[in-house]
């Protein structure tokens, strides 16, 4: 029978891959919806429970905090990238991962059914933790999977964008699903669907082929990095970062717990402009400057130069830690030299503006002050979460046709000109929607959705400004996503994918107590205007790094790339 396959397959056309005849694609859209479930509960569908409850808005800002986990996943990623899962190694490097992982998040999900936000907001907070940073460490697997099993560089393409529709797949049944069911039944009970949804995912672990070439790195050049950095100069940058980890961390949570405990007297507005910028520089900051330290002035020491001894069982750690986050951050520094400025300011602020004000999505639409829209549950669902994430997936689809069409580069600089865009369509809304209705008026699907009431023409508006915004989103997630698959290194692809996904989703996530005192004195209007002028700054920026690249002769293109695995 063996043979006879192998026969027919030499003599017939391969088939092109699809999810129906290549198990890695069908695992990848199930791997995204198991990874954006988790994200979309706790990112959004808490916020309208708590809502529900009568939970205060000041008090969901501060819990959106409890996502903070997906901001500093690459911190605990070296540890995923070279060890194999505690009694799950059989499955393999990655899919020894994914199983566990996703068992535990099926068991937190129930916990939230379990409890009442009214009389057990603390211990929601502490599973929200928990879910948080379980559903980010999954993440890690999942981005180093994905761009293990890739094949080639449209391989790449299509897996990004398969894993972006199971993702947005995931905030539908998330979003929207929970949003209606809630209307029927107990939001206990639907929060325990879900988690029984999630429990379903679990087949995308089983289907997932391990790639070939899984922890390609376990076998990492640390005889290299003994010859290029001295010893000392190595463990003098892990104990500063270490020391700026441990207090970034502390003070998060020391933070975060007071303000559940005493709202009154913890003001999240002035600790984010105060102590954000110092968080963003102990973590993210000091790794890369201690990288080109190392680079610039700590070259090794002659042979059989002394260092400082430290216990064995301290160093171990500490060669570990660097071999794990310095030295891949010395092979982006060393690739991409300069340029790595410019490709990290487009990473810090090309999804700022839509990740800086997710949190405020349902005041926006649910709320009655500051320009909000003062819709139903009911029409946001069918708004936000309907029509919004089938339209995301349209513009998944968009992007992953307009990569191969136009370039990566080219389809980034122009994501970029939509996400900013978008904004002005909800800072038209907030003003009372006299553009919104100009273009329906243009279009006469004023007369169309009118007869039907004022209210129908109100649901239109709403409608239409999330369809063009999220066709946008879910364009520039592809687009970006490929960018960063670009930069990244097979040698050290779970720890530079998380690392480049945190530094994304970090200023904004910091910034969003900041951003809600922003709504309550200047209104939902100033805010839109506000981040469709940030919003130009990526374009900006994408554009200059589409004009360098292009200047590159063949031998820098070739430097900058990350090389492909040895066999």
């Amino acid at each position: 029978m063996t043979d006879i396959a192998a026969a027919d397959e030499s003599v017939t056309r391969p088939r092109k891959p699809s999810i129906f005849n290549d198990r890695r694609r069908l695992a990848m859209l199930m791997l995204g919806f198991a990874s954006g479930l988790p994200f979309t509960v706790v990112g959004g569908t808490l916020a309208a429970w708590f809502t529900a409850k009568g939970i205060s808005t000041a008090t969901i800002g501060i819990l959106s905090w409890s996502a903070l986990a997906y901001s500093f996943k690459f911190l605990w990623s070296p540890a995923l990238h070279r060890t194999a899962a505690p009694f799950f190694a059989r499955y393999g490097l990655r899919r020894g991962w994914f199983l566990p992982l996703q068992a535990i998040q099926v068991v937190l999900l129930f916990g939230f059914a379990t409890l009442d936000p009214t009389t057990n907001l603390l211990a929601i907070a502490g599973i929200a933790v928990l879910v948080s940073f379980i559903s980010a460490t999954f993440d890690i697997v999942l981005d180093a999977w994905r761009i293990e099993t890739a094949r080639d560089k449209d391989d790449v393409n299509a897996l990004s964008t398969l894993v972006q529709a199971g993702y947005r797949s995931a905030a539908f049944i998330g979003g929207a699903g929970a949003l209606i069911l809630s209307d029927h039944m107990s939001w206990n009970v639907v929060l325990a669907i879900l988690a029984l949804i999630m429990a379903l995912t679990i087949a995308g672990s089983l289907i997932a082929p391990e790639p070939k070439y899984a922890g390609v790195s376990a076998k990492a050049s640390n005889a290299d990095v003994e010859r290029r950095f001295d010893r000392d100069g190595r463990n003098i940058v892990v104990g500063l970062v270490a020391l700026g980890w441990l207090w970034a961390f502390w003070t998060l949570g020391s933070f975060m717990v007071d303000s559940l405990l005493h709202p009154e007297t913890s003001k999240a507005g002035p600790f984010t402009l105060t102590m954000g910028p110092l968080i963003v520089a102990a973590t993210v900051l000091a790794p890369a400057l201690g990288a080109v330290w190392l680079i610039w002035f700590r070259k090794a020491k002659a042979p059989n130069t002394p260092s400082r001894q430290l216990p064995a069982w301290l160093q171990g750690a500490s060669d570990g830690l660097f071999g794990s986050v310095i030295e891949p951050m010395i092979d982006l520094i060393e690739r991409l030299r300069w340029a790595a400025l410019l490709a990290l300011a487009i990473i810090l602020s090309y999804r700022f503006a839509d990740n800086i004000w997710g949190s405020f999505a349902y005041p926006f639409y649910m709320g009655a002050e500051s320009g909000a829209l003062g819709h139903t549950a009911t029409e946001v669902a069918f708004a936000s979460k309907m029509i919004g994430v089938v339209a995301i997936i349209a513009g998944i689809a968009g992007g992953g046709l307009l990569l191969k069409w136009m370039g990566r580069m080219p389809a980034l600089v122009v994501a970029a000109a939509l996400a900013a865009a978008t904004n002005l369509l909800f800072a038209d809304l907030a003003a009372g929607a006299p553009g919104m209705d100009a273009f329906l008026g243009l279009t006469r699907l004023d007369a169309l959705f009118g007869a039907f009431g004022e209210n129908q023409l109100r649901m239109t508006r709403l409608t239409v400004a999330i369809l063009g915004e999220n066709l946008a989103v879910g364009f520039a997630s592809v687009v970006y996503l490929a960018y960063l698959t670009s930069m990244v290194n097979p040698k050290y692809a779970a720890v530079q994918a998380a690392l480049l996904g945190s530094l994304t989703m970090l200023i904004g996530q910091l910034g969003r107590p900041w951003l809600g005192a922003l709504i309550e004195s200047d209104g939902f209007y100033y805010v839109f205007m506000l981040t469709a002028a940030i919003g130009l700054v990526p374009v900006a920026l994408s554009a200059l790094e589409w004009w360098r690249q292009s200047r590159l002769t063949n031998a820098q293109v070739t430097s900058e790339a990350p090389p492909a695995p040895a066999e």
